[in-house]
């Protein structure tokens, strides 16, 4: 699929802009449950046709569209939208019993007892104790992806929230209001396995910016990948100070919940587009950036004090800005025969030369 499409954008509110190489758009909205894909038009006097739908009810001539944008919008989203019709069926697992809560919660190991894994191209794995996570710590040290067990998405979960959750014009965690009657309806006849699924969902994520569901595993992970590269005692010392405040949270940490199969105010959705505005595709957004998907090259906006650009290669390497001087840029590049980091620095008027193939 990726190789019909041309960019990825996740912006600040979590929605999400694919366009693809025939200059097609897809619009998906915070919360995940509503799309509007516009087909440009192949001759001038045509106009734009548009299709608005519901995720879960895509049809099968849009599956494999919606399918790649929600995968990308899960790998970096807060929280996910798994709706059963969109998730293979070798992707689902069933619940072992229907009142055991899955995904809630992960027990990460104690130092003392944490033996991790140090793969040899350089990652350094941590599981949980009940193996409904696995963190996985990137060669270079700076960024790390997550693999846990979720249930999903559900009317239930419309009445459930989770801090930093907010509207689904704003933010796509909102809690619901009242199921209407169609919704209920359905719910009562749901086949009573579908209730109970779950599927494994993957989010990759910045050492730079780390939730504080993350914290205790990721300073388990650097602990050992810096013991690895045998740094400094300094540097040791420094992870265990971060350790030991991560640890002050408990070894226990909530995992994300699926957002909930319908949104409660699909009015307040807003779609980029206008329909007096031609060759808008070749515009450049003006909503704030979160992360960017382009050939192969992922981009994410670390918000904060100071703004942070990284630039993640997908050959494990890690391209940070200067937050202060931010004509200035960190190339965090391992060394895969020696198992070191190597940093590089740049400026932006002195860069590498470019190197063919």
């Amino acid at each position: 699929m990726e190789s019909n499409v041309s960019l990825m954008i996740m912006y600040d509110d979590e929605s999400v802009e694919v366009c693809y190489r025939n200059e097609d758009r897809l619009l998906l909205s915070p919360c995940g449950c509503e799309f509007v894909l516009v087909k440009a038009c192949r001759e001038p006097p045509l106009a734009e046709a548009r299709v608005r739908q519901r995720t879960r009810f895509t049809t099968s001539t849009h599956k494999e569209m919606i399918t790649g944008a929600l995968t990308f919008r899960n790998t970096h989203a807060s929280r996910p939208y798994l709706p059963a019709e969109l998730i293979p069926a070798d992707h689902k697992k069933a619940r072992p019993q229907p009142f055991f809560s899955i995904g809630s919660e992960a027990k990460w190991p104690e130092l003392s007892s944490c033996a991790g894994e140090l793969r040899c191209g350089g990652e350094t794995i941590i599981r949980s104790e009940e193996g409904r996570a696995v963190l996985t710590l990137a060669p270079s040290g700076e960024e790390f992806s997550v693999r846990y067990t979720c249930s999903l998405s559900s009317h239930d979960q419309n009445h459930s929230t989770q801090p930093g959750a907010g509207g689904p014009g704003s933010s796509p965690g909102a809690a619901a209001g009242d199921d209407t009657d169609e919704e209920q309806l359905g719910r009562r006849k749901r086949k009573p396995e579908a209730a109970y699924q779950c599927t494994t969902v993957l989010q990759q994520l910045s050492r730079c910016c780390v939730a504080p569901r993350w914290r205790y595993p990721l300073s388990l992970a650097r602990r050992l990948h810096t013991a690895r590269l045998s740094e400094p005692e300094d540097a040791g010392a420094e992870e265990s100070r971060r350790l030991s405040q991560a640890a002050d949270g408990g070894r226990r940490s909530p995992l994300p919940q699926a957002l909930p199969l319908t949104c409660p105010s699909p009015h307040l959705h807003r779609w980029r587009f206008d329909p007096l505005f031609k060759n808008e595709h070749q515009q450049l957004p003006g909503d704030l950036v979160k992360v960017m998907w382009c050939h192969g090259t992922t981009y994410r906006v670390l918000s904060g004090g100071v703004p942070v650009v990284e630039v993640s290669l997908g050959d494990g390497s890690i391209i940070r800005s200067d937050g202060v001087l931010s004509s200035y840029f960190t190339h965090h590049k391992p060394q895969f025969h020696s198992g070191k980091v190597k940093e590089l620095t740049y400026h932006v008027n002195n860069l590498p030369p470019h190197l063919p193939g």
